[in-house]
């Protein structure tokens, strides 16, 4: 078994990767392209997600072939944002760099977010000055970010993806947090870091396809409101006492109609008002569903990812 010396470079490089196996290699040689300009000393952390033995024979065949690629395979698909956090576990750098494996973010950017830490900001985090992805989700993604906003209480940039740089303080405080749905991206946000933020072009896919399904993007979605605020809850409770005085004044226009010798009548209008109040109570019990989920799952204490297996030319020739 492997035993990293425990000392710090200038700079690491954390990579989620699930999938687009195509473009590892294409990003590792452009990674190397730039960072050998950029940095005195660097490293590569690309982290496989549960993204299959495809996956995993391409990390460690560039880990063997890269004496900066460092690759960490998980037991099984955690989710993106725990395997940015199992990067951060391993990586030793003074900066860390988090991006996507798809070339999306492109490598040739990362000298301007390390120009931006220089400068004296804590947290550089790229802006999408466009976005590749079709109109639907664009604008579902801005409805969501809104709406997320509003219960945060600030306002939160849809355009912001992964791509960031962090200093060494930064990165300790998000190893520091214990919640299990962690979005990497609102955490930055939350810690209360100096922020600047780098506009950069993103770039369609080098190969492949996206990988979030609806499921997977409503899920982490909720994951966003539930760890961003419980101002939710208090929006439930809200909306049930303004409807408790709906009723209320329902029943008082109803009981001066019946006193009037004009009794209200009408099936319709009865049911509608029943449905109503039940949904909106099953919604009610819906989102309180939620928190308490979140809150077995966290007091379970299991880990956020377990680490399978690791491999680096060290490992491959001690």
């Amino acid at each position: 078994m492997l035993v990293f010396i425990n000392m710090t470079i200038p700079l690491s490089v954390v990579i989620p990767v699930f999938g687009s196996t195509a473009s590892l290699g294409e990003l590792v040689k452009r990674l190397n392209a730039v960072l050998k300009d950029a940095s005195p000393g660097y490293e590569v952390i690309l982290v496989d997600d549960g993204g299959g033995d495809d996956n995993w024979a391409m990390i460690k065949e560039l880990a063997d072939m890269h004496s900066e690629v460092r690759g960490l395979r998980l037991s099984k698909n955690f989710g993106q944002h725990q395997a940015i956090e199992a990067g951060f576990h391993e990586a030793k750098g003074e900066i860390t760099v988090v991006m996507d494996c798809d070339l999306q973010d492109p490598p040739e950017d990362i000298p301007r977010l390390l120009a931006a830490l220089e400068d004296g900001a804590d947290i550089a985090i790229g802006v999408r000055n466009n976005e590749p992805a079709g109109f639907v989700r664009q604008s579902l993604n801005r409805v969501y970010y809104k709406f997320l906003s509003v219960l945060s209480g600030y306002r939160i940039e849809p355009n912001q993806g992964t791509f960031s740089a962090i200093k060494q303080p930064v990165a300790t405080a998000c190893r520091e947090l214990r919640e299990l749905d962690r979005p990497y991206r609102l955490v930055l946000d939350w810690l209360g870091f100096e922020v600047a933020r780098v506009q950069f072009d993103r770039v369609g896919r080098f190969a492949g396809k996206s990988t979030y399904t609806l499921g997977k993007l409503l899920r982490l979605a909720l994951g966003g409101i539930v760890f961003q605020s419980t101002r939710l809850l208090y929006a439930s409770a809200l909306l049930g006492l303004i409807c408790s005085f709906l009723a209320i004044g329902l029943g008082v226009v109803f009981i001066i109609s019946a006193l009037a010798g004009s009794p209200p009548t009408g099936w319709a209008s009865t049911i509608v008002v029943i449905l109503m109040i039940g949904g909106l109570n099953l919604m009610a019990i819906g989102i309180l569903g939620i928190y308490i989920g979140k809150i077995f799952h966290q007091t379970r204490g299991r880990p956020p990812y377990i680490v399978r297996e690791r491999a680096s030319i060290l490992q491959s020739t001690g």
